[in-house]
C-alpha cells in the first residue's frame, strides 16, 4: 500500500456550453468543484477566457479562496500538421499555456501529438509529434511544468481524430520519448472507441504516468458514461498503478450525461476504488 493518489476533476461536459453561451463560468466550475469536496481542479484552455496575468492573478485568486490547486491545463497542440510554419505555430502557442500553467500554479500540461491529416505518414506523424513533444519537454522541466502526453482520441474543438488513436501509433511516439522529461497522461476509456484494451498501452507506460483521467465509456461510443457503470475495467488499472506505486493525479473526466448526480456517482466509485486499491 503506498500514497494515494490526489482526485481533481475535469467537466467536459460542460466544454461546449461555457466556451459557446459562457456559462457555467470558470469562476462557477472553482465554486462547484469545492462543493464536490475537491481540493484539485484540471482546467481544459477552453475555460480560461485569456491569458493575460491580471486575468490568471483573477482566477487564481477565486481558486485560493475555494482552497483549490490546479493538477494541469488540458491542452490539444497539433503537432503533425504537413505545414512546418504550423506546427511552429502550435509550439510556440503551447509555451504560452506552459507560461499560463506557472501562473496558475499548475503542476503542468496535458499535450497530444495532433490530428490526422491527409498526406501525412505514419513516420512523418510519429517524428514530428516526437520532435515537437520533446523541445516542449526540455522547455517545461526547468519550469516546473510536466507534461502529459495523452493516448488520446479526439478534442471537441478538433476537426479530425488523433493521429495517435490507435494504439500503435501512441507507443511509438512514446517510445521516442522514453529519455525526455515528456511522461503520460494515461485515459482509461480512449482504447475503447477502437475496441482495443487499455491494459495494452498501460502495461508500456505504467512507470511514466504521472496524471490519470478516468474516464468511462461503452465500446465504439465517444459519449462518456457515468464512471464505473461503463465497460473500463478500472480494478485491473487501479491494480496495475498501485503496483508501481503512483500517487499522481487521478482526474475524473466527467463527460456524464445525468450532469451532477452523475458526477457524486462517479466521485464515489473513485474514492471507494482507490481505498480498495491504495488502503
Amino acid at each position: 500500500m503506498g500514497t494515494r493518489p490526489k482526485f481533481s476533476w475535469i467537466p467536459v461536459r460542460y466544454i461546449d456550453s461555457c466556451m459557446d453561451q459562457g456559462e457555467p463560468t470558470l469562476e462557477q466550475i472553482i465554486e462547484q468543484a469545492y462543493e464536490f469536496g475537491l481540493r484539485t481542479l484540471e482546467i481544459y484552455r477552453g475555460f480560461l477566457r485569456s491569458r493575460e496575468p491580471e486575468y490568471l492573478r483573477h482566477i487564481r485568486e477565486c481558486l485560493d479562496r475555494n482552497e483549490l490547486s490546479v493538477c494541469q491545463i488540458t491542452c490539444a497542440p497539433d503537432f503533425t500538421h504537413a505545414d512546418p510554419h504550423v506546427r511552429e505555430a502550435e509550439y510556440e502557442d503551447t509555451l504560452r499555456w506552459v507560461e499560463a500553467a506557472q501562473a496558475l500554479g499548475a503542476a503542468g500540461l496535458r499535450v497530444t501529438a495532433g490530428c490526422v491529416h491527409e498526406g501525412v505518414s505514419r513516420e512523418e506523424g510519429i517524428r514530428w509529434a516526437a520532435e515537437y513533444l520533446a523541445r516542449l519537454g526540455d522547455h517545461a522541466e526547468p519550469l516546473g511544468i510536466r507534461l502529459g502526453f495523452e493516448n488520446h482520441y479526439r478534442d471537441k474543438r478538433w476537426p479530425s481524430n488523433d493521429f495517435a488513436f490507435h494504439t500503435e501509433e501512441f507507443l511509438a511516439i512514446f517510445e521516442r520519448l522514453r529519455d525526455t522529461p515528456v511522461m503520460v497522461n494515461f485515459d482509461a476509456s480512449n482504447q475503447l472507441m477502437t475496441n482495443d484494451d487499455p491494459m495494452r498501452v498501460l502495461e508500456v507506460v505504467k512507470r511514466r504516468v504521472w496524471h490519470m483521467h478516468a474516464s468511462d465509456r461503452l465500446p465504439g461510443e465517444y459519449r462518456h458514461t457515468v464512471v464505473g457503470e461503463g465497460r473500463v475495467g478500472f480494478d485491473a488499472i487501479f491494480r496495475c498503478l498501485a503496483e508501481v506505486g503512483f500517487s499522481g493525479f487521478i482526474s475524473l473526466e466527467d463527460g456524464n450525461p445525468e450532469g451532477d448526480e452523475g458526477t457524486g456517482r462517479s466521485l464515489r466509485f473513485l474514492r471507494r476504488k482507490v481505498v480498495e486499491h491504495w488502503g
